[in-house]
């Protein structure tokens, strides 16, 4: 038989819980629009990220690059990891008009290597 002293207690635990205030960002996290000042790419670009085979090496623009997978962003939206060959990645989205446009750099150094790992 449960005790009417381990319900009032639990009670009160409960609502301890409830009332902590739980913390509000003071700004969107995630821009869910474009236009965040980036330049939609030429259309022949455009054209290379959209149809061109996972790994396959390209021509982007005036350089040389190896292309990655396309992939579902946290953003929502459709993206593109490309590796340039003399150095270098950037990360290319859709817009949801359908237009690629390169994705400005979250962090100021990236580095793919694994903790503990050799380097």
């Amino acid at each position: 038989m449960i005790k009417p002293n381990s319900i009032f207690l639990l009670g009160i635990l409960l609502q301890g819980c409830s009332s902590i205030e739980q913390p509000v960002a003071s700004r969107a996290l995630v821009e869910y629009e474009f236009g965040n000042g980036a330049v939609v790419l030429p259309l022949n670009q455009q054209l290379v990220l959209s149809q061109a085979d996972d790994d396959k090496s390209v021509q982007l623009g005036n350089k040389k690059a190896e292309l990655g997978p396309i992939f579902f962003a946290a953003s929502g939206k459709n993206c593109r990891k490309v590796k340039f060959i003399k150095g270098g990645q950037r990360v290319y989205c859709k817009t949801r008009a359908g237009d690629w446009y390169a994705v400005n750099p979250v962090l100021a150094t990236y580095s793919e290597v694994a903790i503990g790992g050799n380097q």
